[in-house]
This record gives structure tokens, sequence and C-alpha cells, in this order.
């Protein structure tokens, strides 16, 4: 059965997946990694890494509970999981920039 939309629980998975990645604490240590990385010559940008990764981890969250539940993403879902990331990209995004520009 496809939906039209991504359940509620999925959207609060994916959206409580980007709200633990933007915590204080893990974005410093992500940040100081990648930051390492960066001045090593392994990354051309650590704030577009830990972009990624925060990106990386919400969809991994979303997969995890599809496999879980045992229903194929829809490519309503995905177009949603999209649409959540479009929301907060601002917010993310100021959040790793604030915390490079310490």
């Amino acid at each position: 059965m496809e939906s039209s939309q991504m359940e509620a629980v999925a959207r609060g998975i994916v959206e409580q997946a980007i709200d633990d990645e933007l915590q204080d604490k893990r974005l410093e240590l992500t940040y100081g990694t990648f930051k390492r990385f960066e001045e090593e010559g392994y990354l051309k940008s650590s704030e577009s890494a830990m972009f990624g990764k925060i990106y990386a981890e919400a969809f991994n969250y979303f997969v995890n509970y599809k496999m879980y539940s045992k229903d194929p993403i829809s490519l309503h879902e995905m177009e949603e999981f999209e649409r959540i990331i479009d929301r907060r990209v601002l917010e993310i995004w100021s959040k790793i920039k604030h915390l490079s520009g310490r």
C-alpha cells in the first residue's frame, strides 16, 4: 500500500534525528573531527561534511524505520523527506556556521 505522504511516525523520526545531530555537544565533537580532516587536507570543507553527516543520519534513521516496518519507501515519502530537509536547511546551516565561526 503506497501512501501519498510519509507517516507521522516516520516524519517524527526524521525530525528527531536532525534535532539529535544539532545538539551542541554532538556538533562540537563532529566539527572537531571534520576540522582536523580539513586541516590535514582530507576534506575541502568541514562545514559541508557536517551538513552531509546530518543529512545522512536523518536518512539512515528513516531507512531503518522503513526496514523495521517492512514497507518499501515510496517516491512520495522520499519527496517528503526532501521537503523536511528543505524546511530545516537554514537552521542546520546556521548552527554549523555559528560553530565554525567561533
